[in-house]
């Protein structure tokens, strides 16, 4: 009887075995999956076009008056026709002699001095005010001597200017004036916009 209950038992646990073996164990759940979250930023926006430029040109005249008080004011004057919208450059310059300081009863001993005039002008008629032009100034100005002297003077004055400027169309408008940091010099700067129509 007991050998019958031993076969019986062992019977049982083959079968049990091979049961476990045969079932697979089940899954793991998936966690479930994170709802896709919508994008928080915005787009960049984009920057309005530009508008077109027009079938017109602008005539700008750039006026430099350089005084010092006992002098008598020279006066240099840049003009130029410019589409609208459009970039123009003038360069202008030149080599003059400047007698050196040397000692008396010496013969005369000159240098050179590079004197310029340069302007860059990119204008642009006002959309909604159209009698109006909106410039963009580029100006260098290294002058001769004050009074024509030939002699080189220590501090001599030099303008550089970037203006951005809104003009009345045919309206001079006097837009800077500097004073030489070494002298009573001084340069004015006059700027005449005309839509040409």
């Amino acid at each position: 009887m007991l050998k019958r209950v031993a076969i019986v038992m062992c019977g049982v646990a083959l079968a049990a075995s091979a049961y476990a073996g045969q079932a697979k164990p089940a899954a793991p759940a998936k966690p479930p999956a994170k709802p896709v979250e919508a994008k928080s930023e915005a787009a960049p926006a984009k920057a309005a076009p530009e508008s077109p430029a027009l079938p017109v040109n602008i005539k700008v005249e750039v006026s430099i008056t350089d005084q010092t008080s006992d002098g008598t004011p020279a006066k240099k004057v840049v003009t130029m026709i410019v589409g609208d919208r459009q970039r123009n450059i003038i360069r202008s310059s030149a080599s003059v002699p400047v007698r050196a300081q040397n000692s008396p009863g010496a013969p005369a001993v000159y240098n050179y001095r590079t004197v310029t005039i340069n302007v860059d002008a990119h204008p642009s008629i006002v959309a909604k005010e159209p009698n109006k032009v909106l410039l963009g100034l580029g100006l260098e100005y290294f002058p001769k001597s004050a009074g024509g002297r030939e002699e080189a003077e220590p501090g001599m004055a030099s303008l550089n200017e970037q203006l951005s400027l809104i003009l009345d169309s045919g309206k001079p408008t006097v837009v800077s004036q500097a004073a030489d940091p070494t002298s009573d010099r001084k340069i004015t700067v006059e700027v005449t916009a005309t839509i040409v129509k």
